[in-house]
């Protein structure tokens, strides 16, 4: 069996390049491709009528990453990951592979009918792949509120391509969210969706949903109901509280420098009238001793006689 199929492989290598596909032939017939969805490649045989003749025609796929036999007549040798699809007289059979991702590309895929065989690389250009974000990572939730407004940051990883999102809310559509690329890959990025909710101008409760656009379908990355009237009262009182602690700090240290100005101007005005009291009985001091003189010199006569 081994060597019927090593030989097999060597027949279809040849057939393959000698009529460059053109007794068959195979394409992709699922687009835009989905990661993590199943992707269907269909052959097409020109010269072959199968079921038809005494000697039916074994129909493969053989490819991959290490380029194995993958199905042969309805048979899969991991049918997690392959299946094929026949049908009995037609000239079609198909390969369906499961969990599709970036791995299952730029690899070469051979369909086998008989002798008639195609070989092709299973190539994608990045435009026709869509990539739902397998981890949402949710930065600041809905309870992060500044400047009257809800902000919220969702990193969005291995998504292609780069969404458009907008935001809903009680199935109104608000505005648009801002989405930055934080790092590219060949087939997704890492990308950074922002958006800043107007608490003031919308509500503060209800339904929030920010979708965002991928291909044909919208994917939703937050849905949920929201009640942050409570969060913004209390955000507004403590602005009120540290506002009016903040007056009553600044008016008493206007208080005490007031205060301090007030004992040095008295001390001040207290030494200043002492020096004026103390310069004015040294002026009078010499007039009263002179009316005392004159006062005595009077008296001495009749103190005589």
């Amino acid at each position: 069996m081994l060597v019927y199929i090593a030989l097999l492989v060597l027949v279809v290598d040849k057939a393959c390049k000698a009529s460059n596909c053109v007794s068959a032939t195979w394409k992709l017939t699922t687009l835009p491709v989905s990661f993590g969805k199943h992707t269907v490649l269909r052959c097409f045989i020109d010269n072959a009528v199968v079921g038809n003749d005494s000697h039916p025609r074994v129909r493969q796929w053989t490819g991959g990453q290490y380029y194995n036999m993958l199905c042969t007549d309805g048979g899969c040798g991991d049918p997690n990951k392959y299946e094929m699809l026949i049908r009995n007289t037609s000239k079609e059979f198909d390969l369906l592979i499961h969990n599709f991702s970036n791995s299952d590309l730029n690899y070469n895929y051979t369909c086998t009918c008989g002798f008639d065989s195609c070989t092709k690389n299973l190539s994608v250009e990045p435009n026709h792949i869509m990539s739902v974000p397998t981890i949402t990572q949710l930065i600041k939730d809905k309870r992060y509120i500044n400047n009257d407004s809800m902000e919220i940051e969702i990193i969005l990883e291995k998504v292609n391509p780069v969404p458009n999102c907008s935001a809903w809310f009680q199935g109104r559509f608000i505005n648009d969210a801002t989405t930055s690329v934080m790092k590219w890959y060949t087939y997704h990025n890492d990308v950074k969706v922002i958006y800043n909710f107007p608490v003031d101008s919308v509500g503060c409760e209800g339904r929030l949903q920010i979708l965002c656009n991928l291909v044909y379908r919208n994917v939703s990355i937050f849905d949920e109901h929201i009640d942050i009237c409570h969060e913004k009262e209390e955000g507004t009182q403590t602005m009120i509280t540290i506002s009016i602690g903040c007056a009553v700090v600044v008016m008493i240290l206007i208080c005490i420098i007031l205060a301090k100005r007030h004992v040095v101007l008295f001390i001040r005005r207290c030494w200043t009238n002492g020096k004026t009291k103390q310069s004015a009985n040294i002026n009078q001091d010499p007039l009263l001793t002179a009316d005392t003189k004159k006062q005595e010199k009077e008296r001495s006569p009749i103190l005589n006689v």
